[in-house]
């Protein structure tokens, strides 16, 4: 599987190598850059798959960045993850097409899963199924598939399956899947993961795979072939 890369642009060298540093500890080629302008020869390998860009380092060769990763006929723009005070501001170019902010001051451990959850979500563009067992998932008309039976699931439940999928046998708390799924500026409760993940099983149920889900007491969730 091809490492994903991710350019943090933040003017605290500190706070900038916390956050490279545990990027790269969940196996991610991270780089750390002053202002994007500084960035040039680790970008001419590519362009990153997440920009991390802090408000106060939004000079420096920003905005001629986004404009490129905007442009890319193959795809849509790099998404980036504002990291902001109240009163930030970043110059993205006019209607750019995905970017997510996050108010400062954040844990970083947040900052690394909303990260993650961009990977995943541009990961999840270029593909059209995932399989795992048993279950098939067709993403690009949000069915569920197991032999011969199929069924159509909602959109958040798709993202969660997607998400499963991608990461099984690993256990996730309600509040990180809350991080993980759903928008930064999207405001929820912890229930609602509840409810989605019993949809999630009743149609699986139909398919013969809601074993699949596991609850672990006292933890959360996890998608596994094992036994409970």
């Amino acid at each position: 599987m091809q490492v994903s890369r991710v350019l943090v642009v933040d003017g605290n060298r500190a706070s900038r190598d916390a956050l490279v540093t545990c990027l790269q500890f969940v196996g991610v080629e991270a780089h750390g850059a002053e202002y994007a302008i500084g960035a040039d020869g680790w970008l001419s390998n590519g362009d990153p798959d997440v920009i991390v860009l802090c408000d106060e380092a939004a000079a420096g060769g920003i905005a001629e960045l986004l404009q490129r990763c905007a442009s890319r006929p193959a795809e849509p723009g790099v998404p980036v993850l504002i990291l902001a005070r109240d009163g930030g501001r970043v110059p993205l170019p006019a209607n750019y097409p995905t970017f997510e902010l996050l108010r400062r001051p954040v844990p970083v451990s947040h900052v690394v899963e909303r990260v993650e959850s961009l990977i995943d979500r541009r990961r999840l563009t270029n593909r059209e199924r995932l399989n795992f067992g048993a279950l098939s998932l067709d993403l690009a008309n949000s069915r569920a598939e197991a032999g011969e039976c199929a069924l159509r699931l909602g959109r958040i439940e798709v993202r969660l399956l997607a998400f499963f999928m991608g990461v099984p046998d690993k256990v996730f708390s309600r509040a990180q899947l809350l991080r993980r799924l759903w928008p930064a500026n999207v405001r929820v409760e912890e229930r609602t993961v509840d409810v989605h993940i019993r949809r999630l099983r009743s149609a699986l149920e139909e398919l013969g795979c809601a074993h699949y889900i596991q609850t672990v007491r006292g933890s959360g969730y996890r998608f596994s072939r094992l036994p409970d």
